[in-house]
């Protein structure tokens, strides 16, 4: 049985411009470019970036200004394109107050030790345009690893108030954390899973008893330690952890073993978190945006699916008792607004968002193909929940069809049995 997988126009007349013959053909011939924008926006795959990449190479040889060139870089980034570095420091020269440009250029050492040089290029790229999202966004991890409260909240405010975190992806973070239980430690994967929760949790004191672990930030040498002094049960110390990183490190290169999702220390790490917090008797979720690899598939499989997420350590309830729980707050407390936005269902292609949309789907298939008889008398209103809000948020075949396919499985209520019919499913 097929499964739902967890995955400007300007207008000039008589302005008294005179346009040889070469301008007019040059304008005709060089059109500007898609501007270039976080993946957090918008994902396309490798090959588009390239294309972007080129194209915005050749508007900035027709047309160099600080703008261009930024945009190019920042398709060059995303293509892997194995000049980036050079053309970028050569970009941080020419145009040394250029926000994108500082911003990038704060990213050349993603991932290493953190240092003054980057946190002072993204502070000068805010004060260069406070409008400017993605510095903040860096700017979070910065304040964090150097235990700074008070510049980590003005940093998710601005966040917030900017606008960098669209309605559709703060409301299906607030879904995922309204009905984890008490004191629990959601582990999540990226941008849209992470930074979303921190808001909620830690500026607007939303559900702040639960711990947020970033599974990336878990392959760094200071955020594992940083998470226990904030809270979490003490799954390693920094002895341990130099250790940890070194055995791992020369095992892999011993043994030529390629880095998984969940880079080379996250995984590991996780399963040490979740030994530890089953110790202290509390509960650990896994985002269902979580990437697969063998650690998170065995957790999904031994644990227990709860929405948007799955339970990965023991249960204190029947599973009967969890899911109406659940279901109850679905029903009930999840925010949808953000969902049924015109933005969301009529955004373009590469739209960051609609992919983990389809986690609302993926859960409610988990739910009815699981618990058909335990939950009879919700399936209406889940049925509801579905129609409206997500049976027009996806094109035709693919999760729509196998939406279809589930509901249909059920011919016990009349309104889902009608519906089924206009479906032109014969069961």
């Amino acid at each position: 049985m097929s499964k739902v997988k967890f995955f400007p126009l300007m207008v000039c007349l008589f302005c008294g411009i005179v346009l040889t013959q070469q301008s007019v053909a040059t304008a005709k011939d060089i059109i500007r470019p898609e501007k270039i924008r976080s993946k957090r926006e918008v994902v396309y795959d490798k090959e588009t970036y390239e294309e972007l990449a080129k194209l915005w190479k050749e508007y900035y040889k027709e047309f160099p200004s600080e703008d261009a060139y930024a945009n190019w870089m920042y398709a060059s980034r995303y293509a892997g394109d194995e000049e980036y570095e050079k053309l970028l420091e050569r970009g941080l020269k020419k145009y040394p107050a250029n926000p994108t440009i500082l911003y990038l250029s704060s990213m050349l050492k993603h991932g290493a030790p953190v240092s003054d040089i980057e946190r002072n290029y993204l502070e000068r790229a805010t004060q260069l345009d406070p409008e400017y999202m993605d510095p903040w966004f860096s700017l979070v991890i910065h304040y964090m690893t150097n235990d700074d409260d008070e510049h980590l909240k003005i940093a998710l405010r601005k966040l917030l108030e900017g606008g960098a975190v669209a309605d559709e992806i703060l409301d299906y973070n607030y879904n995922m954390l309204v009905g984890l239980d008490k004191n629990a430690i959601l582990i999540t994967n990226g941008d849209n899973d992470t930074y979303p929760g921190f808001i909620l949790t830690q500026l607007l004191n939303f559900r702040p008893d639960i711990l947020i672990v970033n599974r990336s930030l878990l392959n760094t040498d200071w955020y594992p330690t940083y998470m226990v002094k904030k809270g979490l049960p003490r799954f390693i110390t920094t002895s341990e952890l130099d250790e940890l990183r070194e055995n791992i490190l020369a095992d892999m290169k011993a043994k030529k073993t390629p880095v998984g999702p969940g880079g080379p220390f996250g995984d590991t790490l996780i399963v040490r978190l979740i030994e530890s917090a089953i110790k202290e008797g509390r509960p650990v979720y896994l985002s269902h945006t979580l990437y697969d690899s063998d650690v998170v598939k065995r957790y999904r499989e031994k644990g227990r699916p709860l929405g948007l997420v799955t339970l990965a350590t023991p249960p204190t309830k029947p599973y009967k008792q969890d899911l109406q729980e659940l279901i109850k707050i679905w029903l009930e407390d999840y925010r949808t607004g953000g969902l049924d936005s015109w933005r969301l269902h009529y955004s373009r292609e590469g739209d960051a968002a609609l992919p983990i949309m389809t986690n609302y789907a993926a859960s409610l298939y988990a739910i009815l193909d699981s618990s058909a008889n335990d939950i009879r008398g919700y399936r209406l209103d889940l049925f509801h929940w579905y129609e409206k809000h997500l049976e027009t948020l996806f094109p035709e075949g693919g999760i729509k069809d196998l939406m279809v396919e589930m509901w249909c499985r059920f011919d016990d209520i009349e309104e889902i049995k009608t519906w089924c019919e206009r479906q032109n499913i014969k069961r």
